[in-house]
């Protein structure tokens, strides 16, 4: 497929407050080391009490928007590609455009949510907006308050989370020159293997009681999830290598940064050079959608314009997503 967008400007915000992995082992009684060990994470942040998602989302679009010399007039469409939400309704997407102030004001805004993969998702969004012609300018935005739904006495998942934005703007290229390959599965075989299951229509939460209180907060079974992306990521892949006419030794690759052993063991299955993945998840932890985005823009000048670029990535769902396309 033609890609019709360019990348103008990527930009990211992380709360003041930091959490070491040393400050956890003793919260939560755990050896010294262990979080260290087991997550690859060395400090994470988490948000201040009055400082919401679409607080961090605008910091990380007003930094993307100056990376391109742009303002928010220059914008004809909002995405809002988060997994946390602020509110059940209006959409994050809404409520960002308010933090965004009156100049954001009529431009057209929505959110995509798919979970971990919600930036992937967005930008194909966008590159099918953009081959109607319909739109010219976007600014997709990531902002993930992780912290607030940690289950404490799980350290496995806890350990890895941390709260923080990212956003990136582009525009339609006229006359595209390059091309794009992206595949998205879904397999919901394996839908309870991550997932928070209260809090909405199904469980509400007035039903919530302190006995019932790990309903409301994140679970994974991560072993089992490892088994499952190192049966189902590969075969991706390689199909969508096929597609892009690639090879896997002239891409930079940004993946989910979910944990520092599952993009070891992704690196070490997938056969990718070190020095050609891009990871940031000691500085913040798992940052959920954010997380590729983030490292996207942490990497900067690493990744010239100009360069074949490789986005993958693992969500809820089960679901993943690969997606090569030119910087």
């Amino acid at each position: 497929m033609q890609q019709h967008f360019r990348i103008a400007g990527t930009g990211g915000y992380l709360p003041a407050r930091q959490i070491t992995a040393e400050e956890l082992d003793t919260r939560l009684g755990l050896t010294p080391g262990w979080t260290r060990r087991h997550t690859g994470v060395h400090v994470r942040h988490q948000r201040a009490a009055d400082e919401h998602a679409t607080h961090m989302g605008a910091r990380a679009a007003r930094a993307a928007l100056a990376a391109a010399g742009w303002g928010l007039r220059d914008l004809d469409l909002i995405i809002d590609a988060s997994t946390c939400q602020q509110q059940p309704i209006p959409c994050n997407a809404a409520l960002l455009q308010e933090e965004l102030g009156a100049e954001a004001a009529g431009i057209a805004a929505f959110d995509v949510h798919a979970t971990c993969l919600s930036f992937v998702a967005a930008l194909a969004t966008v590159n099918g907006l953009f081959a109607t012609g319909q739109h010219r300018r976007a600014l997709i935005v990531s902002a993930e308050t992780a912290l607030d739904g940690v289950n404490w006495s799980d350290p496995a998942s806890a350990c890895l989370l941390g709260d923080g934005a990212a956003a990136v703007v582009v525009e339609r290229d006229q006359a595209p020159a390059n091309t794009m390959a992206f595949g998205y599965e879904t397999y919901a075989e394996h839908a309870h293997v991550c997932e928070v299951r209260a809090g909405t229509h199904r469980i509400p939460p007035d039903t919530w009681t302190r006995e019932r209180d790990g309903l409301f907060r994140f679970a994974m079974d991560g072993p089992r999830l490892h088994k499952v992306a190192s049966r189902l990521l590969p075969p991706l892949v390689a199909r969508v290598l096929r597609e892009s006419g690639r090879r896997l030794d002239e891409l930079q690759v940004v993946p989910h940064q979910a944990s520092g052993p599952a993009v070891e063991l992704l690196t070490r299955r997938l056969g990718i050079a070190r020095e050609r993945v891009h990871v940031s998840l000691a500085e913040h932890g798992n940052l959920i959608a954010a997380g590729i985005p983030y490292a996207l823009h942490r990497a900067g000048a690493r990744i010239p314009v100009g360069a074949p670029l490789m986005l993958l990535g693992t969500a809820a769902g089960y679901a993943q997503a690969v997606m090569i396309l030119t910087r």
